[in-house]
């Protein structure tokens, strides 16, 4: 029984630490301290860009033609933004624990506050939407202006 319990919580310590894997196309030079990726999709007229912002706000997107001209997007679809408490936490706990021959009951009690301020950040992708008409062929230079990292230019669509 015991070595099964073991088992379970490997298996879910390791499910935790998992991560998404990133989307195919990543700028040249990934900007310092984020991990920016995109993919794409084609529907009818539509190139839908998806990206994976490292929980950051997408403030501003387009694609940046070899003539120089730029093409801006007619939606930006960003996730809902998470409100989490950062930095340390105080806690304050009383235990005890009555009983005796090989059997014990324990109980407690347990106060926690957060120490510092909170920071906020969304949850999922973002997806920019583009007229392909107006996008042209791909590949597409995707620029991005994302909240908190210098501005990163993704190539998508290309090898």
């Amino acid at each position: 029984m015991k070595t099964l319990a073991l088992a379970l919580g490997s298996v879910a310590l390791l499910a935790g630490c998992a991560s998404s894997p990133a989307l195919p196309y990543a700028p040249m030079q990934q900007p310092p301290g984020a991990k920016i990726s995109a993919a794409y999709q084609i529907a009818g007229d539509t190139l839908r860009i998806e990206v994976d912002t490292d929980h950051r706000r997408l403030e501003e997107a387009r694609i940046v033609k070899a003539d120089g001209t730029d093409v801006r997007p007619f939606n930006i679809d960003n996730p809902p933004l998470v409100t989490q408490p950062s930095g340390s936490s105080i806690g304050f706990g009383i235990g005890g624990v009555s009983g005796g021959g090989g059997s014990a009951v324990g109980s407690g009690i347990g106060i926690n506050a957060p120490v510092g301020g909170s920071t906020t950040t969304i949850e999922g992708h973002t997806f920019v939407s583009f007229q392909l008409s107006q996008a042209g062929p791909a590949p597409w230079s995707v620029q991005l202006r994302i909240a908190g990292v210098p501005p990163v230019t993704i190539l998508v669509g290309g090898p």
